[in-house]
């Protein structure tokens, strides 16, 4: 019997609900909440559909802290997740921290074209929030996301499918 090999992501954005991520991927390993020091979360990456996406901007400053969930993901998932996260993304290694304290070096993705004058979609906005508190991050950080002006999508079919994705 064989192990099949495995890569860490760090999630921080619309991929953290398992929900979602695991609609996109299949099956995957979730191992818990983590952290990254030095970055800020903001919505300022130009999406292919025009809104913002998130992106983890650098700040150098160990008290800006963004919170994510770290996943055990095989490397064909992540070759999988490329193809989503490829344009306007960058893949990169970065060294988080797991609430136990362990660090580890995950795949994460920064973002290579950022316009801060745009806004997410509701309902990319909502698949963040989701996954903040599906995994139970602090209530400032909720409230952080939840403060984060978004604006409705005039494609109602994607709405409905980027929503239904929670439904049973």
């Amino acid at each position: 019997m064989s192990l099949i090999p495995f890569e860490y992501y760090f999630a921080y954005g619309s991929n953290m609900p398992i929900a979602r991520l695991e609609q996109r991927l299949g099956r995957v390993n979730l191992l818990g909440k983590a952290c990254i020091s030095g970055f800020e979360l903001r919505f300022h990456k130009r999406g292919a559909d025009g809104s913002a996406k998130c992106d983890i901007w650098h700040r150098g400053d160990p008290k800006h802290i963004v919170w994510g969930v770290l996943y055990a993901i095989s490397a064909e998932q992540l070759l999988l997740l490329d193809k989503f996260e490829g344009r306007g993304y960058v893949r990169r290694p970065l060294g988080v921290q797991m609430e136990s304290g362990e660090r580890l070096l995950a795949h994460s993705y920064l973002a290579t074209e950022v316009v801060s004058e745009l806004m997410p979609f509701d309902w990319y906005k909502w698949h963040v929030l989701k996954g903040a508190m599906e995994h139970g991050f602090c209530e400032n950080y909720i409230a952080a996301i939840e403060a984060v002006a978004a604006m409705a999508d005039p494609d109602a079919d994607r709405h409905q499918r980027e929503i239904g994705v929670y439904l049973p």
